[in-house]
């Protein structure tokens, strides 16, 4: 007698076992009784028994069946003559055998015999082993583009943008609320940018260095230097225009002096007076006579009157404090915002279509993919994704130990798994 485990496949929550084993022929007088049972430790799970029969045995047993023994019964295989194969397909359930994931099983076969003038007790022969591997359950998660050193500057410099995100400048914008934008601080009425002045020389350095790094890279580019240039609402609309025309040139001069590119790169807008911004500043204060300011910025269309009327309310008190401590930071060039592109990242783009196949089940066309950009780190745990469900278990261990060891903690979850 021999058996044989022809394979072990996931079903549904359980485990669908193929196997074989063959029924030699008894002597004619004999018979024996088959079970096969898989094995683990000190757990059972019994499959349907086979009772086989030598030509004599049965005909004896048909004899008393006719006869009315009602212990009797009809003969289940009697061989024709050689031995002969029965193959078969079990299902283990793992909620009713849960003991089976995981674990390495013995399938083997109880063989008991009866002939004419004795029984043999029931004795277990011919086992084989099969793992019931634990489920694979793949963890891989979308690649970030490759955005060059531009993209790795914006991380903590808010003031990058990707050239997407682009706003032309419109009288409406709160820029004060714009998270992320520069501003360069200028003296009362002067349009002269002074490096030491206020935060200026932080501000400037800043831009200055980020400008030049993304210049220096081949993998991305400043697209556009956006400057707002914005005066305070003291003194008369026609001199605060030029102010904010002239604040913003400059600030464009002392960058163009210190990278070496051209007037293409800026976008200067004139902002000129700051009347959005201080209203945003006032309306978010406690000022004695708030109300009363934002009513008069409303509904007086001429800019010169409405300060007049400012000036005068609660007796130039309120005036003053505007004056004192919100009118200063209107004094300064306004927004600067540094747009970027990058070229575009091919393999980041594959990975991530062969990501999408992997959640569609499409796992060889995956494969294939991934097979294209397989010197890219960051392909690595999905390819592992890939072998794993498409049966090459071994590589794929080997991509999710590879791509752990360069940080990616989707693969360390897969290799654990499987380890």
């Amino acid at each position: 007698m021999s058996l044989r485990v022809d394979g072990v496949e996931r079903e549904g929550n359980g485990y669908r076992v193929r196997y074989s084993f063959t029924l030699p022929q008894p002597a004619s007088d004999y018979s024996y009784q088959v079970t096969p049972l898989f094995t683990c430790g000190t757990d059972t799970i019994f499959e349907e028994s086979v009772t086989v029969r030598g030509k004599l045995n049965a005909k004896k047993l048909r004899r008393r069946v006719v006869l009315g023994d009602r212990n009797a019964t009809v003969p289940s295989y009697v061989p024709s003559g050689i031995d002969s194969v029965i193959t078969r397909t079990a299902y283990l359930p793992t909620d009713r055998y849960p003991w089976v994931v995981g674990s390495t099983l013995q399938l083997c076969t109880s063989v008991e015999g009866e002939g004419c003038c004795e029984v043999s007790p029931a004795v277990v022969l011919c086992c084989d082993s099969f793992l019931c591997e634990r489920p694979f359950h793949p963890v891989f998660s979308p690649v970030e583009d490759n955005t060059g050193k531009a993209g790795e500057l914006q991380r903590n410099n808010p003031v990058l943008q990707h050239i997407s995100q682009y706003r032309p400048y419109d009288s409406s914008r709160i820029l004060r609320k714009e998270e992320g934008a520069l501003y360069v601080f200028f003296p009362l009425d002067k349009w002269t940018l002074l490096h030491d002045f206020r935060d200026n020389a932080a501000t400037l350095d800043t831009i200055v260095s980020i400008t030049r790094q993304i210049m220096a890279d081949s993998t991305s580019s400043v697209k556009l230097i956006q400057i707002i240039g914005l005066a305070s609402p003291e003194g008369s609309v026609k001199r605060n225009n030029l102010l904010g025309q002239n604040r913003a040139a400059a600030l464009r001069d002392y960058i163009k002096q210190r990278v070496k590119t051209g007037n293409a790169m800026f976008e200067l807008c004139n902002g000129g007076e700051a009347w959005t911004e201080l209203r945003d500043q006032i309306a978010d204060s406690n000022i004695e006579g708030r109300d009363q300011l934002l009513n008069i910025i409303d509904t007086e269309k001429n800019p010169d009157e409405r300060e007049r009327k400012m000036k005068r309310l609660n007796r130039g008190k309120t005036y003053k404090y505007l004056k004192d401590n919100v009118l200063s930071d209107q004094r300064n060039s306004g927004y600067i915002r540094i747009y970027y592109d990058y070229v575009p990242d091919s393999a980041a783009a594959v990975i991530n279509r062969a990501s999408e196949l992997l959640r569609e089940e499409r796992y060889a066309e995956a494969l294939t993919m991934l097979r294209t950009v397989e010197q890219d780190e960051r392909a690595q745990n999905a390819l592992g994704v890939a072998l794993y469900m498409t049966g090459d278990k071994q590589e794929a261990l080997c991509r999710f130990r590879r791509a752990a060891a360069s940080g990616n903690e989707d693969a360390r979850r897969n290799a654990e798994q499987l380890e």
